[in-house]
């Protein structure tokens, strides 16, 4: 990578180590729109000092993070008192600096965590509401996991051929729902 644009061409690799996610938000590319919904940020901005073409530099995030981080970087000040962006790349952020709630907000757990959050507004509507259809989607699935075990536990002891049209229904109702739902899962938000 060379030259002021260079780092455009790290795109590919970086969707792909990012796993097609914003590396803040944690949104998947197919929950809002594809690929073209994402850029590069740099997380160090250049205009801090920040390296234009050193991959490590380099996330791959959706553009509403990456219009709210533009060009922010905290003072020297702020970061003596700890106020900085956590670095998801080289650090654990989730559980440490802030922590997910079952309505879909996320808390501040250290002062890392309260300028994280807060500079890269990761409490909007639409990321709340995300987190809470994925909170809404593990529970049911663990239920369908629960069931289906419930269920082979009653029809273990017999042959498959005397199952009856509902057991069979149940069963492949059961199979298909958690199907559905793990699909949904991999590609939902990743905090919850």
């Amino acid at each position: 990578m060379h030259g002021r644009f260079g780092y455009r061409s790290a795109e590919s690799c970086l969707r792909r180590d990012f796993g097609n996610r914003c590396a803040y938000c944690g949104v998947h590319e197919k929950a809002i729109g594809g690929s073209q919904a994402f850029c590069i940020d740099h997380f160090k901005p250049r205009s801090k000092g920040g390296s234009t073409n050193d991959y490590n530099n380099l996330y791959w995030v959706c553009v509403p993070c990456n219009l709210n981080k533009h060009d922010k970087w905290p003072t020297p000040e702020q970061r003596r008192q700890g106020y900085r962006f956590a670095d998801p790349c080289r650090e654990q952020d989730i559980g440490v600096h802030f922590a997910g709630s079952r309505d879909g907000l996320l808390q501040s757990l250290t002062p890392c965590g309260e300028y994280h959050v807060s500079m890269l507004r990761l409490n909007r509507l639409w990321l709340r509401e995300l987190r809470r259809d994925r909170a809404r989607k593990q529970s049911h699935l663990n239920e369908a996991l629960q069931l289906l075990h419930s269920l082979g536990l009653a029809l273990e002891t017999r042959p498959e051929e005397t199952f009856t049209g509902v057991e069979r229904r149940m069963l492949s109702f059961l199979h298909q729902e958690i199907e559905a739902l793990q699909s949904d899962l991999a590609a939902a938000i990743s905090l919850v």
